[in-house]
């Protein structure tokens, strides 16, 4: 009876002291879960603060499919001043294969002013991939669509920015699109057949360069029997002379080519011409004088355009019709592709991290007292 008794005082002192290393055991694995969960929270709200301070990228970048836009950062919201030096400018080149020309789009913009500091935001459209020949230049806002041509294969969007704050503007949105252009000549009596719905006759050497001296080009404008054709000069700059009737540099423009309807010579931009048929003749005559040329618009009309203009091509009297450049069917579209926000980015990445950190640090947490209680 008395050994009973010492055995059951013992086995009640072995628990009693076990019960204590127990509850001490807990005690440090709750600290410990602590740490864990407050390093993980700090190191994640760390991480957020870092990349929520982090400088954006600039905005711009290189199209090179058919059809795209170039909208300005976090439209159609209003978009944020240039923090850094390199973010006042955003560059956007659009580069097509040779012997296509770039038409422009741009339904409204809405650019803003600072009076205060006599700056403003300004979008201009180059006709060249370097941004050294300048279309046009855009200040303030306009609600009414603006159409932009630019005879080649380059063009640039140059968006500046230059005011320290903006306040309710939202910039602009802008579509292009790639569409036939030509610049040679049918010589020696050849005459050069165009084809497509829509596209750009430009005289050899435009823009960069003069027409040569003693050109004869023919251009042949040909479509559907039930359509006809509109011809709109966009620039004509010939040898000065004082009557058309003696020029030596001039183009002819009319429904047939044995007695055109109109000539022009000198600087004076011919009118819209509208043809009576499905077809326009085109005629350009050099002497001895030379200067930049001219650069034309022509559109069918009767029936809508078709849904790819690049279907269509280019090719000379008598012979099967030319190559696209080696570019056929749809291409891709930059269509709704979203430029760089420098305002929209950094709070966006920020969100994304702070999320998951503190759902891992909840887990851990949770981890750890399944621990202690185990």
């Amino acid at each position: 009876m008395r050994g009973r008794k010492l055995v059951f005082s013992l086995y009640h002192e072995a628990s009693e002291q076990n019960g204590y290393g127990m509850k001490g055991a807990m005690d440090v694995k709750l600290v410990i879960c602590t740490v864990i969960f407050a390093y993980c929270l700090a190191h994640g709200f760390a991480r957020c603060s870092k990349y929520g301070q982090r400088s954006p990228k600039a905005c711009g970048r290189t199209l090179t499919a058919y059809r795209g836009e170039v909208k300005s950062p976090g439209y159609p919201h209003a978009y944020p001043p240039a923090v850094r030096d390199v973010d006042r400018v955003c560059t956007w080149i659009i580069a097509v294969p040779e012997g296509r020309g770039v038409k422009i789009t741009m339904p409204r913009y809405n650019l803003n002013y600072d009076s205060k500091e006599d700056q403003y935001d300004e979008l201009q459209i180059f006709s060249d991939g370097a941004c050294n020949d300048k279309v046009s230049s855009y200040l303030g806002n306009d609600t009414e669509t603006t159409v932009i041509h630019v005879p080649t294969n380059m063009a640039c969007v140059r968006f500046v920015r230059r005011a320290s704050e903006n306040i309710g503007h939202n910039g602009f949105t802008l579509s292009y699109e790639v569409i036939s252009a030509t610049g040679e000549c049918g010589a020696n009596q050849t005459v050069l057949l165009v084809t497509s719905d829509e596209g750009y006759i430009y005289s050899p050497g435009y823009p960069s360069s003069s027409y040569p001296q003693g050109l004869d080009c023919t251009w042949l404008i040909q479509t559907d029997p039930e359509q006809i054709i509109t011809v709109t000069f966009l620039d004509f700059q010939l040898s000065y002379t004082t009557s058309c009737d003696y020029a030596t540099d001039f183009v002819q423009i009319g429904n047939n080519n044995d007695t055109y309807d109109f000539k022009y010579c000198a600087s004076n931009k011919p009118e819209r011409f509208e043809s009576s048929g499905n077809q326009v003749w085109l005629s350009f005559q050099t002497g001895r004088w030379t200067n930049k040329g001219f650069w034309l618009k022509y559109q069918t009309l009767g029936r809508p355009l078709a849904a790819d203009p690049m279907n269509s091509g280019l090719s000379r009297s008598g012979g099967a019709a030319g190559t696209d450049n080696g570019l056929t069917g749809e291409a891709p579209s930059d269509a709704g592709k979203r430029t760089s926000s420098t305002g929209e980015q950094p709070k966006s990445r920020a969100s994304k991290l702070q999320s998951p950190f503190l759902a891992l640090s909840l887990m851990l947490f949770t981890l750890c007292f399944q621990y202690v209680y185990l």
